[in-house]
């Protein structure tokens, strides 16, 4: 058998479905939340010189009601007059064009957006340094606060810190404990400030050191005594906040019972040998075991509990990530009435100057194309812009529908809801409820909500029908709340109490739900 080697050529049928950049960014603008559209709005406008800002409906491209073609705002109504070539016939594709402006123009008159005060784009203000002056400074670093006190610190508080430590923590084979004393010399002073730097940068954000003396002595460049390094750890110790610079817990909390001039000598024996006890609230097996009465203990855990396990927590923390509702729910004559927020969206429109560059682009192929491709980038924003805030209004009116009771009466009448009732209700794919609703959120008369909120899952009662996961939850909380603390209900018994109210779910899954709010659990709750 011969085989011959050739081209040939075929033809086949094939059906492929692409997205047109349209599509990619109608999607993409849909999935967006209030403040992430307005910076994309913002790069936008950077971006594409053909869009711009339409500061008010008077400084929008107007209609010539003579003549029906659009004209600038400073136009005295009178068409230019043209001639030579120019005043030949537009082509086909600029009438397009223009139709499509018009539509744009009028879909911007219709959103006047917020009012805003002429003189703040006419150079009157300094917008960025306005907003920089009314911005928030950086929060202070726990390290920044610690160093900034060694730092104000005199020699004599130092060695005080390191004599008090001392006393605490006598330091066998020390050369303090061999003669040499807690004395320390001017030139050691500054040494010791030095090892402070070094040891506060070894301190994690909750306060607690993350390094024993040996490791950080191991990781210096000048390796120092360790008596300096003990005198140091000793001045960290003692700075603010109380508690900072422990190990551990358990340290973190003996530092700050050492703070204060009175003794409590219970305190830091539970803490020192019963801490997984306290923490699992096993009073009674703590009260046995240090041969006091249940109430001492009680009143030994309540001083505990007075102290902060995570002393670094207040500095440093993350800004608040702050929340821009997309969608306004207002109670207004006994119905709720649902806006899509576009208060903060500029008006936007195609520049006219960039239009009648178009039009006198024919001779010019590279400048007509090049200013096609923007314009067709700018309608496609103003149309996926439009197409958002109609998809948003559309769902969010749904879930008020359907969340009705809710609205009125509170968690307990949450409806189950799914994504795909929704879209089968309005005709869409349940992906597209999903890019809608991703990060966005709906401010109610109940609150703001995270517009997820509204689609949970249930539990099925035992009339058929289902009660929401947020209802249920709130009904275990209700239970617990109600509960007598000397003998709380155990998740056996929530289950139970559910059953009465015709609520059939597993005491796995109360525990789960328990556990997700952080819940404690029957034993840990008890009050003896």
């Amino acid at each position: 058998m011969r085989m011959e080697l050739g081209l040939s050529q075929q033809q086949a049928l094939k059906q492929i479905q692409t997205l047109s950049p349209q599509m990619y960014m109608s999607m993409e603008i849909l999935c967006l939340n209030a403040l992430d559209l307005e910076q994309r709005l913002a790069e936008e406008l950077e971006n594409n010189e053909t869009l711009e800002r339409a500061e008010s409906a008077s400084e929008a491209p107007q209609e010539d009601p003579e003549t029906g073609e659009l004209r600038e705002p400073s136009s005295t109504g009178e068409p230019e007059a043209a001639d030579g070539p120019e005043a030949e016939a537009e082509p086909a594709d600029l009438d397009s064009f223009e139709s499509r402006f018009e539509q744009w123009d009028n879909y911007s008159s219709e959103d006047p957006g917020p009012s805003r005060s002429p003189s703040s784009y006419r150079g009157e203000k300094d917008e960025k340094q306005e907003a920089l002056s009314n911005t928030e400074g950086r929060p202070v670093s726990l390290q920044e606060h610690l160093e900034e006190q060694v730092h104000l610190l005199d020699d004599d508080e130092i060695r005080k810190a390191y004599v008090r430590y001392l006393e605490r923590h006598p330091q066998p084979g020390d050369a303090a404990a061999k003669g040499a004393g807690p004395d320390l010399s001017a030139d050691e002073i500054e040494q010791v400030r030095e090892l402070c730097i070094a040891i506060i940068y070894n301190v994690d954000d909750r306060g607690y050191l993350l390094y024993s003396l040996d490791d950080i002595q191991a990781s210096l460049e000048t390796q120092s005594p360790r008596r300096l390094l003990v005198a140091a750890l000793a001045v960290v110790q003692s700075l603010d906040p109380p508690g900072v610079g422990g190990h551990d817990l358990k340290e973190c909390l003996l530092l700050q019972l050492e703070r204060d001039p009175q003794d409590y000598p219970l305190e830091v024996r539970i803490i020192e040998d019963h801490l997984e006890d306290l923490g699992h609230n096993r009073l009674p097996k703590i009260a046995r075991a240090l041969n006091v009465s249940i109430e001492d203990v009680k009143e030994a855990v309540h001083n505990i509990a007075s102290l902060d396990p995570l002393p670094g927590k207040v500095y440093g923390q993350e800004r608040p990530r702050y929340v821009k509702p997309d969608v306004i729910v207002e109670e207004i004559d006994g119905r709720y009435e649902v806006r899509v927020e576009s208060d903060y969206l500029p008006r936007l429109h195609i520049s006219p100057h960039y239009r009648a560059l178009y039009k006198e682009s024919r001779r010019n192929p590279e400048v007509k194309k090049y200013l096609k491709k923007k314009i067709d980038s700018a309608e496609w924003l103003l149309s996926a812009i439009r197409q958002r805030q109609s998809t948003l209004q559309k769902i969010s009116q749904e879930i008020v529908d359907i969340q009705t009771p809710f609205l009125d009466h509170g968690i307990k009448h949450l409806r189950p809801l799914k994504m795909a009732d929704v879209a089968e209700r309005l005709g869409v794919h349940v992906s597209t409820i999903s890019r809608a609703i991703s990060g966005k959120y709906i401010q109610t008369p109940r609150g703001i909500f995270d517009i997820k909120f509204f689609f949970t899952g249930g539990a099925t009662k035992t009339d058929g029908n289902v009660e929401a996961r947020g209802s249920v939850i709130q009904r275990i909380k209700d239970l617990i709340a109600a509960e007598d603390k000397r003998n709380p209900l155990s998740d056996i018994g929530i289950v139970e109490k559910l059953a009465e109210s015709g609520i059939e779910i597993s005491r796995r899954t109360v525990t789960k739900y328990r556990e997700a709010e952080k819940i404690p659990s029957s034993r840990e709750r008890r009050s003896y």
